[in-house]
Protein backbone atom coordinates (compact mmCIF):
# COMPACT_ATOMS: atom_id res chain seq x y z
CA UNK A 1 0.00 0.00 0.00
CA UNK A 2 1.32 3.07 -0.91
CA UNK A 3 1.81 6.46 1.57
CA UNK A 4 -0.84 8.28 0.00
CA UNK A 5 -3.15 5.21 0.06
CA UNK A 6 -1.90 4.72 3.86
CA UNK A 7 -3.07 8.36 5.05
CA UNK A 8 -6.36 8.18 3.15
CA UNK A 9 -6.84 4.97 4.84
CA UNK A 10 -5.63 5.78 8.47
CA UNK A 11 -5.86 10.44 7.95
CA UNK A 12 -5.10 10.77 11.72
CA UNK A 13 -2.31 8.29 12.00
CA UNK A 14 -0.21 9.53 8.99
CA UNK A 15 0.53 12.58 10.67
CA UNK A 16 3.09 10.74 13.08
CA UNK A 17 4.79 7.99 11.19
CA UNK A 18 7.91 6.99 9.43
CA UNK A 19 7.95 5.92 5.82
CA UNK A 20 8.35 2.21 5.35
CA UNK A 21 11.97 2.32 3.78
CA UNK A 22 12.86 4.56 6.34
CA UNK A 23 15.62 3.40 9.40
CA UNK A 24 13.20 5.00 11.91
CA UNK A 25 10.45 2.28 11.04
CA UNK A 26 12.74 -0.31 10.54
CA UNK A 27 13.99 0.14 14.64
CA UNK A 28 10.64 0.94 15.98
CA UNK A 29 10.89 4.88 16.69
CA UNK A 30 7.91 6.18 18.20
CA UNK A 31 7.22 9.79 18.06
CA UNK A 32 4.36 11.88 20.38
CA UNK A 33 1.26 13.14 18.82
CA UNK A 34 0.17 15.10 21.66
CA UNK A 35 1.47 18.59 22.19
CA UNK A 36 0.72 19.46 25.72
CA UNK A 37 1.44 22.61 28.03
CA UNK A 38 4.83 22.19 30.53
CA UNK A 39 3.73 21.42 33.98
CA UNK A 40 6.14 23.28 35.12
CA UNK A 41 5.00 25.95 37.42
CA UNK A 42 8.03 28.10 37.24
CA UNK A 43 8.65 30.04 34.06
CA UNK A 44 11.25 32.43 35.19
CA UNK A 45 14.12 32.40 32.67
CA UNK A 46 16.23 31.68 35.78
CA UNK A 47 15.12 28.84 36.63
CA UNK A 48 17.90 25.94 36.95
CA UNK A 49 15.64 22.64 35.97
CA UNK A 50 17.25 22.48 32.88
CA UNK A 51 20.56 23.74 32.66
CA UNK A 52 23.88 24.92 34.95
CA UNK A 53 23.38 28.51 32.68
CA UNK A 54 20.23 29.62 32.80
CA UNK A 55 19.29 31.95 29.83
CA UNK A 56 18.40 34.56 32.43
CA UNK A 57 22.06 34.67 33.71
CA UNK A 58 23.16 34.52 30.74
CA UNK A 59 21.48 37.65 29.65
CA UNK A 60 22.88 39.52 32.57
CA UNK A 61 26.27 38.14 32.25
CA UNK A 62 26.25 37.12 35.80
CA UNK A 63 29.35 35.00 37.12
CA UNK A 64 27.59 31.82 36.72
CA UNK A 65 28.87 32.31 33.44
CA UNK A 66 32.36 31.01 32.31
CA UNK A 67 33.47 33.53 30.03
CA UNK A 68 31.82 36.93 29.85
CA UNK A 69 31.08 38.26 26.39
CA UNK A 70 29.82 41.78 26.73
CA UNK A 71 30.21 43.59 30.56
CA UNK A 72 26.63 44.86 30.96
CA UNK A 73 23.60 43.25 30.77
CA UNK A 74 22.28 42.05 27.08
CA UNK A 75 19.44 44.17 25.44
CA UNK A 76 17.46 41.32 23.91
CA UNK A 77 14.48 43.20 22.61
CA UNK A 78 14.69 45.81 19.57
CA UNK A 79 11.78 47.99 18.09
CA UNK A 80 11.70 50.11 14.74
CA UNK A 81 9.11 52.97 13.97
CA UNK A 82 8.05 50.78 11.14
CA UNK A 83 6.56 48.14 13.91
CA UNK A 84 4.26 51.04 14.94
CA UNK A 85 2.61 51.93 11.47
CA UNK A 86 2.44 48.34 10.64
CA UNK A 87 -0.05 47.46 14.17
CA UNK A 88 -2.05 49.87 12.67
CA UNK A 89 -5.39 48.28 11.18
CA UNK A 90 -5.58 50.66 8.34
CA UNK A 91 -1.88 49.97 7.11
CA UNK A 92 -2.83 45.76 7.34
CA UNK A 93 -5.62 46.78 5.25
CA UNK A 94 -3.50 48.97 2.65
CA UNK A 95 -0.87 46.12 3.05
CA UNK A 96 -3.78 43.57 1.91
CA UNK A 97 -4.78 45.62 -1.18
CA UNK A 98 -1.60 46.32 -2.57
CA UNK A 99 -0.90 42.66 -2.04
CA UNK A 100 -3.65 41.39 -3.89
CA UNK A 101 -3.17 39.23 -7.12
CA UNK A 102 -4.77 40.76 -10.22
CA UNK A 103 -6.21 38.43 -12.55
CA UNK A 104 -2.88 38.29 -14.66
CA UNK A 105 -1.47 35.88 -11.48
CA UNK A 106 -1.86 32.74 -12.86
CA UNK A 107 1.12 32.40 -15.40
CA UNK A 108 4.79 32.33 -15.00
CA UNK A 109 6.17 35.96 -15.79
CA UNK A 110 3.66 37.64 -15.73
CA UNK A 111 3.88 41.33 -14.68
CA UNK A 112 2.05 43.91 -12.25
CA UNK A 113 0.49 41.21 -10.85
CA UNK A 114 -0.18 43.02 -6.80
CA UNK A 115 -0.27 46.77 -6.47
CA UNK A 116 2.67 46.23 -4.38
CA UNK A 117 5.05 45.84 -6.91
CA UNK A 118 3.88 47.90 -9.07
CA UNK A 119 4.12 50.61 -5.91
CA UNK A 120 7.47 49.73 -5.55
CA UNK A 121 8.58 49.68 -9.71
CA UNK A 122 7.21 53.10 -9.65
CA UNK A 123 9.45 54.45 -6.45
CA UNK A 124 12.25 56.56 -7.52
CA UNK A 125 12.03 56.00 -11.73
CA UNK A 126 11.16 59.17 -13.69
CA UNK A 127 10.43 56.83 -16.05
CA UNK A 128 7.62 55.09 -14.38
CA UNK A 129 3.91 55.29 -16.19
CA UNK A 130 2.32 59.19 -14.24
CA UNK A 131 -0.40 57.50 -12.92
CA UNK A 132 1.53 54.77 -10.69
CA UNK A 133 3.60 57.78 -9.00
CA UNK A 134 0.80 59.56 -8.35
CA UNK A 135 -1.56 56.50 -7.24
CA UNK A 136 1.40 55.87 -4.80
CA UNK A 137 3.12 59.10 -3.79
CA UNK A 138 1.67 58.52 -0.41
CA UNK A 139 3.70 54.99 0.40
CA UNK A 140 6.72 56.26 -1.58
CA UNK A 141 6.92 58.83 0.89
CA UNK A 142 6.75 56.12 3.66
CA UNK A 143 9.51 54.09 1.68
CA UNK A 144 11.94 57.29 1.72
CA UNK A 145 11.33 57.48 5.45
CA UNK A 146 12.11 53.93 6.46
CA UNK A 147 15.02 53.48 3.92
CA UNK A 148 17.58 55.67 6.20
CA UNK A 149 20.91 56.44 4.94
CA UNK A 150 20.20 53.81 1.99
CA UNK A 151 19.89 56.15 -1.05
CA UNK A 152 17.45 55.69 -3.73
CA UNK A 153 19.48 54.37 -6.34
CA UNK A 154 20.93 51.87 -4.11
CA UNK A 155 17.44 50.68 -2.72
CA UNK A 156 16.13 50.19 -6.20
CA UNK A 157 18.82 48.07 -7.28
CA UNK A 158 18.85 45.70 -3.76
CA UNK A 159 15.15 45.74 -3.43
CA UNK A 160 13.12 46.47 -5.95
CA UNK A 161 15.15 44.88 -9.03
CA UNK A 162 15.48 41.98 -7.10
CA UNK A 163 12.34 39.89 -7.99
CA UNK A 164 12.90 36.93 -5.22
CA UNK A 165 13.30 39.68 -2.65
CA UNK A 166 9.70 41.94 -3.72
CA UNK A 167 7.83 38.40 -3.98
CA UNK A 168 9.08 37.93 -0.07
CA UNK A 169 7.64 41.36 0.69
CA UNK A 170 4.68 40.35 -1.20
CA UNK A 171 4.39 37.19 0.90
CA UNK A 172 5.29 39.32 4.26
CA UNK A 173 2.67 41.90 3.21
CA UNK A 174 -0.46 39.47 3.40
CA UNK A 175 0.38 37.74 6.39
CA UNK A 176 0.68 41.18 8.37
CA UNK A 177 -2.31 41.97 6.53
CA UNK A 178 -3.88 38.53 7.92
CA UNK A 179 -2.33 37.96 11.53
CA UNK A 180 -0.93 40.87 12.28
CA UNK A 181 2.29 41.73 12.94
CA UNK A 182 3.25 38.77 15.39
CA UNK A 183 6.77 37.35 16.77
CA UNK A 184 6.97 34.86 15.87
CA UNK A 185 5.91 36.28 12.65
CA UNK A 186 2.46 33.75 10.93
CA UNK A 187 2.89 33.04 7.76
CA UNK A 188 0.29 32.78 4.85
CA UNK A 189 2.81 30.23 2.57
CA UNK A 190 6.30 29.25 3.46
CA UNK A 191 8.92 31.38 2.64
CA UNK A 192 11.06 28.78 1.09
CA UNK A 193 10.17 24.81 0.79
CA UNK A 194 13.74 22.58 0.48
CA UNK A 195 12.49 19.90 -2.01
CA UNK A 196 13.54 16.55 -1.76
CA UNK A 197 12.71 15.94 -5.35
CA UNK A 198 13.93 12.18 -5.54
CA UNK A 199 14.88 9.43 -3.29
CA UNK A 200 17.86 8.45 -5.46
CA UNK A 201 21.73 8.69 -5.02
CA UNK A 202 24.84 7.55 -5.66
CA UNK A 203 26.37 7.63 -2.35
CA UNK A 204 25.51 5.66 0.98
CA UNK A 205 26.45 8.71 3.61
CA UNK A 206 26.04 7.15 7.33
CA UNK A 207 23.72 10.33 8.82
CA UNK A 208 21.30 10.83 5.71
CA UNK A 209 18.00 12.48 6.99
CA UNK A 210 16.40 10.67 3.82
CA UNK A 211 17.67 7.35 4.32
CA UNK A 212 18.36 7.70 0.29
CA UNK A 213 19.25 4.89 -2.20
CA UNK A 214 19.94 3.90 -5.10
CA UNK A 215 16.78 3.79 -6.84
CA UNK A 216 13.58 6.31 -6.46
CA UNK A 217 10.83 5.29 -4.43
CA UNK A 218 8.04 3.67 -6.43
CA UNK A 219 5.27 6.48 -5.73
CA UNK A 220 7.70 9.65 -6.43
CA UNK A 221 5.94 12.38 -8.08
CA UNK A 222 5.72 12.47 -11.87
CA UNK A 223 7.21 15.47 -14.31
CA UNK A 224 3.27 16.83 -14.22
CA UNK A 225 2.82 16.83 -10.67
CA UNK A 226 6.35 18.48 -9.91
CA UNK A 227 5.71 21.23 -12.43
CA UNK A 228 1.93 21.68 -10.87
CA UNK A 229 3.74 21.96 -7.74
CA UNK A 230 6.45 24.86 -8.74
CA UNK A 231 3.07 26.42 -10.59
CA UNK A 232 1.64 26.30 -7.05
CA UNK A 233 4.54 27.61 -4.86
CA UNK A 234 4.76 30.87 -7.97
CA UNK A 235 1.12 32.01 -7.58
CA UNK A 236 1.76 31.63 -3.23
CA UNK A 237 4.14 34.44 -3.97
CA UNK A 238 6.94 32.37 -2.25
CA UNK A 239 10.31 33.45 -3.21
CA UNK A 240 12.58 30.61 -2.97
CA UNK A 241 13.09 26.81 -3.25
CA UNK A 242 15.75 24.54 -2.88
CA UNK A 243 16.22 21.51 -4.61
CA UNK A 244 17.74 18.37 -2.88
CA UNK A 245 17.23 14.73 -2.78
CA UNK A 246 18.78 11.68 -2.56
CA UNK A 247 20.84 13.84 -4.82
CA UNK A 248 18.99 16.43 -7.49
CA UNK A 249 21.32 16.11 -10.12
CA UNK A 250 19.94 12.29 -11.02
CA UNK A 251 16.54 13.31 -11.79
CA UNK A 252 15.54 13.99 -15.21
CA UNK A 253 12.93 16.76 -14.18
CA UNK A 254 15.28 18.56 -12.17
CA UNK A 255 16.06 21.29 -14.59
CA UNK A 256 12.29 22.20 -16.10
CA UNK A 257 11.49 22.39 -12.54
CA UNK A 258 14.44 24.89 -12.36
CA UNK A 259 13.38 26.72 -15.59
CA UNK A 260 9.39 27.14 -14.53
CA UNK A 261 10.70 28.12 -10.78
CA UNK A 262 12.88 31.05 -12.65
CA UNK A 263 9.90 31.87 -14.65
CA UNK A 264 8.03 32.68 -11.84
CA UNK A 265 11.26 34.70 -10.36
CA UNK A 266 11.92 32.22 -7.48
CA UNK A 267 14.95 32.04 -6.62
CA UNK A 268 16.29 28.77 -7.08
CA UNK A 269 18.87 26.44 -5.72
CA UNK A 270 20.24 22.85 -4.86
CA UNK A 271 22.03 21.15 -2.45
CA UNK A 272 24.43 18.40 -3.93
CA UNK A 273 26.79 15.65 -3.14
CA UNK A 274 28.85 17.54 -5.96
CA UNK A 275 30.40 14.34 -7.79
CA UNK A 276 27.67 14.36 -10.64
CA UNK A 277 28.50 17.99 -11.65
CA UNK A 278 30.40 18.63 -15.30
CA UNK A 279 30.77 21.79 -16.87
CA UNK A 280 28.41 20.43 -19.16
CA UNK A 281 25.86 20.01 -16.46
CA UNK A 282 26.46 23.21 -14.63
CA UNK A 283 26.33 25.33 -17.31
CA UNK A 284 22.59 23.91 -18.44
CA UNK A 285 21.76 24.15 -14.88
CA UNK A 286 22.84 28.02 -14.74
CA UNK A 287 20.88 28.44 -18.42
CA UNK A 288 18.00 27.21 -16.40
CA UNK A 289 18.07 29.66 -13.77
CA UNK A 290 20.07 28.46 -10.79
CA UNK A 291 21.99 30.93 -9.37
CA UNK A 292 23.18 29.13 -6.06
CA UNK A 293 24.88 25.48 -6.05
CA UNK A 294 25.88 23.83 -1.62
CA UNK A 295 27.51 21.26 -2.15
CA UNK A 296 28.46 18.75 0.89
CA UNK A 297 31.83 18.46 2.41
CA UNK A 298 32.41 16.47 5.53
CA UNK A 299 36.24 17.05 6.23
CA UNK A 300 39.32 18.70 4.23
CA UNK A 301 40.66 15.06 4.76
CA UNK A 302 39.70 12.96 1.90
CA UNK A 303 39.79 9.80 3.21
CA UNK A 304 37.43 10.95 6.47
CA UNK A 305 35.29 12.34 3.58
CA UNK A 306 35.05 9.50 1.88
CA UNK A 307 34.58 7.30 5.22
CA UNK A 308 31.78 8.93 5.76
CA UNK A 309 30.09 9.18 2.74
CA UNK A 310 30.67 5.33 2.12
CA UNK A 311 32.15 5.41 -1.43
CA UNK A 312 36.30 5.92 -2.16
CA UNK A 313 36.90 9.23 -4.14
CA UNK A 314 34.38 10.64 -3.42
CA UNK A 315 35.87 14.06 -1.56
CA UNK A 316 38.41 14.10 -5.03
CA UNK A 317 34.75 14.17 -7.21
CA UNK A 318 33.22 16.78 -5.01
CA UNK A 319 35.81 19.38 -4.65
CA UNK A 320 35.97 19.24 -8.83
CA UNK A 321 32.68 19.45 -8.66
CA UNK A 322 33.19 22.68 -6.53
CA UNK A 323 35.55 24.47 -8.49
CA UNK A 324 33.18 23.84 -11.81
CA UNK A 325 30.76 25.39 -9.59
CA UNK A 326 32.89 28.56 -9.38
CA UNK A 327 34.28 28.63 -12.92
CA UNK A 328 30.42 28.61 -14.48
CA UNK A 329 29.01 31.89 -15.15
CA UNK A 330 25.57 33.03 -13.22
CA UNK A 331 26.49 30.27 -10.35
CA UNK A 332 27.71 31.00 -6.58
CA UNK A 333 29.26 27.89 -4.38
CA UNK A 334 28.13 27.62 -0.78
CA UNK A 335 30.29 24.65 1.26
CA UNK A 336 27.75 22.76 3.48
CA UNK A 337 29.38 20.66 6.70
CA UNK A 338 27.46 18.41 8.92
CA UNK A 339 29.42 18.64 12.20
CA UNK A 340 29.53 15.94 14.36
CA UNK A 341 32.61 14.91 17.02
CA UNK A 342 34.18 13.34 14.34
CA UNK A 343 35.00 16.69 12.43
CA UNK A 344 33.77 19.84 14.83
CA UNK A 345 37.71 20.69 15.25
CA UNK A 346 37.88 20.56 11.40
CA UNK A 347 35.40 23.49 10.51
CA UNK A 348 38.07 26.61 10.71
CA UNK A 349 39.77 24.59 8.09
CA UNK A 350 36.98 24.00 6.30
CA UNK A 351 35.64 27.50 5.83
CA UNK A 352 39.18 28.15 5.33
CA UNK A 353 38.87 25.68 2.42
CA UNK A 354 36.03 26.90 1.61
CA UNK A 355 37.05 30.42 0.83
CA UNK A 356 40.18 29.41 -1.32
CA UNK A 357 37.91 27.21 -3.18
CA UNK A 358 36.07 30.74 -4.17
CA UNK A 359 32.39 29.63 -2.12
CA UNK A 360 30.70 32.73 -1.17
CA UNK A 361 28.93 30.85 1.89
CA UNK A 362 29.56 28.48 4.64
CA UNK A 363 26.80 26.53 6.30
CA UNK A 364 27.01 24.80 9.24
CA UNK A 365 24.16 22.00 9.53
CA UNK A 366 23.61 20.53 12.48
CA UNK A 367 23.87 16.46 12.96
CA UNK A 368 20.75 15.65 13.98
CA UNK A 369 19.72 11.49 14.49
CA UNK A 370 17.09 11.31 11.54
CA UNK A 371 17.18 8.90 8.99
CA UNK A 372 20.32 6.92 9.00
CA UNK A 373 22.10 9.09 11.46
CA UNK A 374 19.86 7.28 14.29
CA UNK A 375 22.60 4.76 13.90
CA UNK A 376 25.00 7.55 14.85
CA UNK A 377 23.35 8.81 17.58
CA UNK A 378 26.65 8.81 20.37
CA UNK A 379 28.52 10.80 17.21
CA UNK A 380 26.62 13.94 18.15
CA UNK A 381 28.35 16.89 19.64
CA UNK A 382 27.52 18.19 23.68
CA UNK A 383 25.92 21.67 23.94
CA UNK A 384 29.49 22.37 25.10
CA UNK A 385 31.04 22.40 22.06
CA UNK A 386 28.13 23.10 20.05
CA UNK A 387 28.68 26.65 21.74
CA UNK A 388 31.98 26.82 21.05
CA UNK A 389 31.12 26.21 17.91
CA UNK A 390 28.46 28.65 17.51
CA UNK A 391 31.49 31.38 18.89
CA UNK A 392 33.57 30.38 15.88
CA UNK A 393 30.71 31.16 13.31
CA UNK A 394 29.72 33.84 14.84
CA UNK A 395 33.23 35.18 14.97
CA UNK A 396 33.92 34.78 11.53
CA UNK A 397 30.04 36.59 10.60
CA UNK A 398 31.70 39.55 12.20
CA UNK A 399 35.23 39.46 10.59
CA UNK A 400 33.49 39.52 7.29
CA UNK A 401 34.81 37.72 3.92
CA UNK A 402 32.69 34.38 3.25
CA UNK A 403 29.20 34.17 4.71
CA UNK A 404 28.37 31.81 7.43
CA UNK A 405 24.95 30.37 7.84
CA UNK A 406 23.75 27.75 10.18
CA UNK A 407 20.77 25.11 11.27
CA UNK A 408 21.24 25.98 14.68
CA UNK A 409 18.90 28.41 15.87
CA UNK A 410 21.23 29.29 18.96
CA UNK A 411 23.60 31.43 16.23
CA UNK A 412 21.52 34.36 16.53
CA UNK A 413 21.63 34.46 20.33
CA UNK A 414 24.92 34.09 20.14
CA UNK A 415 24.85 36.93 17.70
CA UNK A 416 23.11 38.93 20.01
CA UNK A 417 25.88 38.48 22.63
CA UNK A 418 28.51 38.48 20.32
CA UNK A 419 27.71 41.35 17.59
CA UNK A 420 28.40 45.01 17.97
CA UNK A 421 25.16 46.62 17.94
CA UNK A 422 25.24 49.31 15.37
CA UNK A 423 27.01 47.51 12.90
CA UNK A 424 27.37 43.71 13.92
CA UNK A 425 25.92 41.26 12.12
CA UNK A 426 23.21 38.99 13.37
CA UNK A 427 21.68 35.74 11.87
CA UNK A 428 18.42 36.96 11.08
CA UNK A 429 17.21 32.98 10.05
CA UNK A 430 18.90 29.86 9.06
CA UNK A 431 19.31 31.08 5.68
CA UNK A 432 20.59 34.70 6.47
CA UNK A 433 21.84 37.84 8.30
CA UNK A 434 21.81 41.33 8.36
CA UNK A 435 23.83 43.93 9.76
CA UNK A 436 23.09 46.49 12.88
CA UNK A 437 19.89 47.17 15.10
CA UNK A 438 17.30 46.79 11.59
CA UNK A 439 18.28 43.13 11.50
CA UNK A 440 18.10 42.58 15.14
CA UNK A 441 14.42 43.64 14.67
CA UNK A 442 13.62 41.00 11.70
CA UNK A 443 15.99 38.18 13.35
CA UNK A 444 12.79 39.21 15.73
CA UNK A 445 10.01 38.30 13.58
CA UNK A 446 11.89 35.66 11.56
CA UNK A 447 14.74 34.40 13.39
CA UNK A 448 15.29 30.96 15.50
CA UNK A 449 13.51 27.72 13.92
CA UNK A 450 11.36 28.02 11.04
CA UNK A 451 10.36 24.37 10.30
CA UNK A 452 6.67 24.55 9.64
CA UNK A 453 6.54 28.16 10.44
CA UNK A 454 9.00 30.29 7.39
CA UNK A 455 9.92 27.06 5.50
CA UNK A 456 8.72 23.52 4.67
CA UNK A 457 9.97 20.51 3.26
CA UNK A 458 8.38 18.15 0.26
CA UNK A 459 9.40 14.57 -0.11
CA UNK A 460 9.67 12.74 -3.76
CA UNK A 461 6.30 11.38 -2.70
CA UNK A 462 4.44 14.53 -2.47
CA UNK A 463 4.42 14.71 1.34
CA UNK A 464 4.71 17.78 3.07
CA UNK A 465 6.36 18.03 6.92
CA UNK A 466 7.41 20.91 8.57
CA UNK A 467 11.57 20.31 7.97
CA UNK A 468 13.71 18.15 6.14
CA UNK A 469 14.76 16.55 9.56
CA UNK A 470 11.04 15.87 10.22
CA UNK A 471 10.21 13.16 7.69
CA UNK A 472 7.85 11.18 9.99
CA UNK A 473 5.57 14.68 10.60
CA UNK A 474 3.35 14.71 7.78
CA UNK A 475 1.61 17.72 7.06
CA UNK A 476 -0.35 16.56 4.10
CA UNK A 477 0.27 15.24 0.43
CA UNK A 478 -0.18 17.37 -2.37
CA UNK A 479 -2.12 14.55 -4.58
CA UNK A 480 -4.34 15.00 -1.58
CA UNK A 481 -4.43 18.98 -1.49
CA UNK A 482 -2.97 22.24 -2.25
CA UNK A 483 0.46 23.02 -0.84
CA UNK A 484 -0.77 26.17 0.87
CA UNK A 485 -3.69 24.19 2.54
CA UNK A 486 -1.65 21.74 3.40
CA UNK A 487 0.70 24.24 5.55
CA UNK A 488 -2.08 26.18 6.78
CA UNK A 489 -3.94 23.43 7.89
CA UNK A 490 -1.19 21.32 9.27
CA UNK A 491 -2.14 19.80 12.89
CA UNK A 492 1.53 20.88 13.61
CA UNK A 493 0.99 24.43 12.37
CA UNK A 494 0.00 26.06 15.69
CA UNK A 495 2.26 24.23 17.90
CA UNK A 496 5.48 25.41 15.83
CA UNK A 497 3.99 29.09 15.71
CA UNK A 498 3.43 29.61 19.45
CA UNK A 499 7.22 29.69 21.22
CA UNK A 500 5.28 29.57 24.79
CA UNK A 501 4.14 26.07 23.94
CA UNK A 502 7.32 24.20 24.64
CA UNK A 503 9.44 22.19 27.38
CA UNK A 504 12.67 22.66 29.10
CA UNK A 505 13.89 26.26 29.08
CA UNK A 506 12.97 26.20 25.73
CA UNK A 507 9.63 27.32 27.12
CA UNK A 508 11.12 30.15 29.22
CA UNK A 509 13.92 31.01 27.34
CA UNK A 510 15.15 34.95 27.48
CA UNK A 511 16.05 34.52 23.82
CA UNK A 512 13.30 32.52 22.47
CA UNK A 513 12.20 35.01 19.95
CA UNK A 514 15.30 34.48 18.25
CA UNK A 515 15.88 31.05 18.30
CA UNK A 516 12.97 28.71 19.68
CA UNK A 517 15.51 25.87 19.85
CA UNK A 518 15.10 23.32 16.99
CA UNK A 519 12.22 21.31 16.77
CA UNK A 520 13.97 18.67 15.27
CA UNK A 521 16.61 17.73 17.66
CA UNK A 522 13.50 18.10 19.93
CA UNK A 523 11.90 15.43 18.41
CA UNK A 524 14.30 13.19 17.37
CA UNK A 525 15.57 12.60 21.09
CA UNK A 526 12.45 12.72 22.92
CA UNK A 527 9.37 12.24 20.14
CA UNK A 528 8.04 15.11 21.61
CA UNK A 529 7.47 18.04 18.83
CA UNK A 530 7.70 20.36 21.55
CA UNK A 531 10.16 19.43 23.41
CA UNK A 532 13.39 21.18 25.42
CA UNK A 533 16.18 20.98 22.24
CA UNK A 534 19.33 19.24 24.18
CA UNK A 535 21.64 20.52 22.45
CA UNK A 536 21.66 24.20 24.00
CA UNK A 537 23.75 24.92 26.93
CA UNK A 538 20.68 26.23 28.47
CA UNK A 539 19.40 22.34 28.63
CA UNK A 540 22.42 20.85 29.09
CA UNK A 541 20.81 18.91 32.32
CA UNK A 542 18.21 17.49 29.91
CA UNK A 543 21.40 16.31 27.61
CA UNK A 544 23.49 14.80 30.28
CA UNK A 545 20.34 12.60 31.71
CA UNK A 546 20.12 11.25 27.74
CA UNK A 547 23.83 10.59 28.40
CA UNK A 548 23.72 8.66 31.39
CA UNK A 549 20.17 6.98 29.67
CA UNK A 550 22.82 5.63 26.67
CA UNK A 551 25.73 4.94 28.61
Amino acid sequence: MSRTAQRRAAPDASYTRAAAHTTAAAGGKRYDHSFDASGNPDKRPTRRDDGHVTSGEYAQQSDALADAITPQALQIDYHHSLERWLARRPIRWLLGRLARADAVAGEPGAAGRTGFERMLASYADPDAPLGDRVKYWLVHRLIDRVRGDTDAATFRRRLVEHTPTIRGLVLAARSVAEFGLTVPQRFSAPLFCVWNVTNRCNLACRHCYQDADTHPLADELTRDEKLDLVDQMGRAYMPMVAFSGGEPTLSDDLIPCIERAAGWGMHVTIATNGTTMTPDRAKKLAAAGLRYVEVSLDSVDAARHDAFRGIPGMWDRAVAGARTVVATEGLRLGIAMCVHRDNVDEVPAMIDFAERLGAGCFAHFNFIPVGRGLNMTARDITPQQRERLLGELNAKMQAGGIGVISTAPQLGRVCLAGAALATGKTACSHAGSGSGVKARVVAKYLGGCGAGRTYACIEPSGDVTPCVYLPHRVMGNVRDAPLIDIFRNSVFYDVLNDRDRRWGHCEVCAFKNYCGGCRARADAYYGQLHGPDPGCVFNDRHWERLADRNA
